[in-house]
């Protein structure tokens, strides 16, 4: 395995190494998962089921709207910051400091094990596979399965719910849609997303379950609970 030119296993020991000497705990970690019993094969390029999945794309794009185009290409960089369209503009990095490193932390470990899982299976990218796929979105050309954004948008999301869990139900819709604008915005096939959805429900199971994300992810809570507007009264 390859990123660049360098070893997969040297390149992840180089990321983790940097978040150890930059007093960053690694919560997860890519040899916590068996990637083919989790999430299985993507469909093979000559299927059935991969040229549905051509179609569903080729339907979606079809009729795709100006204002979803805005929004999918709003969410090509991304961070846990896009849920204060669930949450609030009081929800943003620059009030929310603590809040905004532990979700950096979860970010970078979060692509970590995606990228691992990528290039075991490299599957070709939509739009360079089929030339009737047009992308609204910027062109990425890394492996196509699973999707990193579908994986963040679970992690944040049910991370989000230990914070905000009366707000649950659209958390969870919020995180979900992040990952299903991929195929809309003509990037990912549909089931890179679920496979993506997947492996970010079991790293968010992972992260929950461990005592010193645990600890910091409390932090969080105070400082946003502390920072959440109080409602008017009616």
């Amino acid at each position: 395995m390859n990123a660049g030119r360098q070893p997969f296993h040297l390149y992840f020991a180089a990321i983790f190494l940097g978040l150890l000497a930059a007093g960053r705990g690694a919560y997860v970690a890519p040899d916590q998962f068996d990637f083919e019993q989790l999430l299985g094969a993507p469909p093979a390029d000559d299927s059935a089921r991969h040229r549905q999945e051509l179609d569903r794309m080729l339907s979606l794009q079809a009729d795709r709207t100006p204002a979803e185009e805005r929004r999918c290409k709003s969410e090509e960089t991304i961070s846990v910051f896009a849920f204060s369209d669930v949450l609030g503009g009081w929800f943003n990095a620059k009030d929310l400091p603590v809040t905004s490193e532990l979700m950096q932390q979860v970010q970078d470990q979060v692509k970590a094990v995606a990228d691992v899982a990528k290039d075991k299976w490299k599957r070709v990218r939509p739009p360079l596979a089929d030339r009737r796929i047009h992308p609204c979105v910027k062109l990425e050309r890394s492996p196509s399965y699973p999707s990193s954004h579908a994986t963040r948008g679970i992690v944040w999301a049910t991370l989000l719910c230990q914070i905000f869990p009366e707000r649950t139900d659209a958390l969870m819709a919020r995180g979900k849609q992040i990952g299903d604008d991929r195929v809309l915005g003509g990037m990912h096939y549909p089931t890179d997303v679920a496979a993506g959805q997947k492996l970010g429900a079991e790293i968010a199971r992972l992260l929950l379950a461990n005592p010193d994300f645990q600890s910091e992810l409390r932090k969080s809570r105070a400082e946003c609970l502390a920072a959440k507007p109080i409602p008017a009264q009616q």
